[in-house]
């Protein structure tokens, strides 16, 4: 079983990160397809699984650059 990634429960964690729903989708679509394929290639699954912990590293970043930058 997988944690849910904000966005997919409805909730939000941080106000204002709507930018960010279009990227949730697509890792949410990369692992749909990752999990529809996980009997065809285990190395393909890991593939993906990278690609997402990437995504969640690139999110976080971003959700500290702007939580850093000042408001005008």
């Amino acid at each position: 079983m997988r944690a849910a990634l904000p966005g997919e429960t409805g909730d939000r964690a941080v106000p204002g990160d709507r930018g960010l729903d279009p990227l949730y989708r697509e890792v949410r679509r990369i692992r749909e397809i990752a999990e529809s394929r996980e009997d065809a290639s285990g190395s393909r699954v890991a593939e993906l699984t990278r690609e997402v912990q990437e995504l969640r590293a690139t999110v976080a970043r971003l959700r500290g650059s702007a939580a850093a930058a000042p408001s005008c």
